[in-house]
């Protein structure tokens, strides 16, 4: 299932990488999503949104399940107004004072991909999701 996953988030990154660089025949339909995507170089895709009451959480390595400190999370919402934070040194975030409504989330740090995703902001949710987001190192060489 992991690896289908994993498998899944790569074809999705390799298209949103192609259609960045304007090899997709269709024009984006949202400039916001372009405009954030614009570094998106190469990384990893988190299909399935997170289902949350607060947009707070985790950063690690997989697998090792090290804290990564100073990882840059930008959030957009779907006016494309943006918010940004950074992990403190045990890899946590949180973001205060949203409104209900889908954020796209972007992930950066130097020597890992950068991942991306979608949270889903409910206050009342029917079941709230821990949000981890996982970052590999970049492969060396």
């Amino acid at each position: 299932m992991q690896l289908m996953r994993a498998r899944i988030s790569l074809a999705l990154g390799t298209f949103l990488l192609l259609a960045g660089l304007g090899i997709s025949q269709e024009k984006p339909k949202l400039d916001i999503c372009k405009e954030f995507l614009k570094n998106f170089v190469a990384g990893v895709v988190i299909v399935q949104p997170f289902i949350v009451r607060e947009v707070k959480g985790v950063v690690l390595v997989p697998y090792c399940d090290d804290f990564l400190p100073n990882v840059s999370i930008e959030l957009r919402d779907s006016g494309g107004k943006l918010t940004a934070t950074k992990t403190d040194s045990r890899g946590q975030f949180k973001f205060g004072n949203l409104r209900e409504g889908t954020y796209t989330f972007k992930a950066t740090l130097d020597g890992f991909p950068t991942v991306v995703g979608t949270f889903v902001l409910q206050k009342h949710p029917k079941k709230s999701e821990a949000i981890r987001i996982e970052m590999p190192p970049m492969p060396l060489g």
